[in-house]
C-alpha cells in the first residue's frame, strides 16, 4: 500500500502542477491577479503533495492530513481544472492514513 500511496501523490502532484500552471496563465492572460495567484499557490502545493506521498512512509498521519488539505484547497482554488488531481491525493491521502507501522523484527543470534 505504500507504493500506492506513492504513485497515486505523483500522479495528483503532476495533475495539480499541470491544473496550476494553466490557471496561472489563463489568470495573466485575462489580466486577474487573483486568479494567477490561486493558480501558482496550487502549482507548489501540488510539488509539495509529490514529496509528502514519499513522506508517508515514515509519517503517514502527518502526511496524509497533508496530502487531503491539498486536494481540498486545490479544488476550492483551481475549481474543476483540478478534479483529476483531486481524486488522486484523495486516494493517496486516504490510503496513508490506512497504512499500519511496520513492526520492528527482532533477529535471533
Amino acid at each position: 500500500m505504500k507504493i500506492w500511496v506513492a504513485v497515486l501523490s505523483i500522479l495528483g502532484g503532476l495533475s495539480g502542477i499541470v491544473s496550476g500552471f494553466m490557471v496561472t496563465a489563463g489568470g495573466a492572460l485575462f489580466d486577474d491577479a487573483s486568479m494567477a495567484n490561486d493558480g501558482s499557490a496550487v502549482f507548489w502545493l501540488s510539488v509539495i503533495a509529490i514529496f509528502l506521498g514519499f513522506l508517508a512512509w515514515k509519517w503517514n498521519k502527518v502526511s496524509g492530513a497533508g496530502l487531503l488539505i491539498i486536494a481540498l484547497y486545490g479544488f476550492y482554488a483551481n475549481g474543476l481544472f483540478f478534479t483529476i488531481a483531486f481524486i488522486f491525493l484523495l486516494i493517496a491521502g486516504i490510503l496513508a492514513f490506512r497504512m499500519k507501522p511496520k513492526a520492528q523484527q527482532q533477529e535471533a543470534y
